[in-house]
């Protein structure tokens, strides 16, 4: 992913002309808002979801997220750097979701550590 976003920073830079119908996409990615505007160390879970719908969909909209015009149209500083290195920042969340999610006990796993309780009593 890091490679077609390189691509699309490419195509941006060398023109101007993309679609300028993105207001919808970009308000799609508002996930992401915390992470870009540095309120946030991390992107959310929702905001890589997003990112990568995105990119699969309607990445010329990025543009507008890395030439200031999301920057101007939604009225917050975006870091462009951090926009740059989503896909990197959302592999690393999402990693670590699953190295979580793997350490967690299972809802078997739990079963077999609880004690037998016996029925009340007058139910067979």
């Amino acid at each position: 992913m890091g490679v077609l976003l390189l691509l699309i920073t490419t195509i941006c830079a060398v023109t101007s002309r993309y679609r300028s119908d993105c207001t919808d996409v970009l308000f799609e990615l508002a996930p992401c808002l915390d992470y870009v505007t540095d309120a946030s160390t991390c992107p959310s879970l929702d905001c890589c979801k997003q990112f990568t719908n995105v990119i699969k969909t309607r990445p010329l909209c990025l543009c507008a997220v890395f030439d200031g015009t999301a920057s101007k149209l939604l009225g917050v500083p975006i870091d462009t750097d951090r926009a740059i290195n989503l896909p990197e920042a959302c592999q690393e969340e999402e990693e670590e979701e699953e190295e979580l999610s793997q350490a967690l006990p299972t809802s078997a796993a739990l079963r077999n550590h609880l004690p037998a309780v016996p029925p009340p009593a007058g139910i067979p």
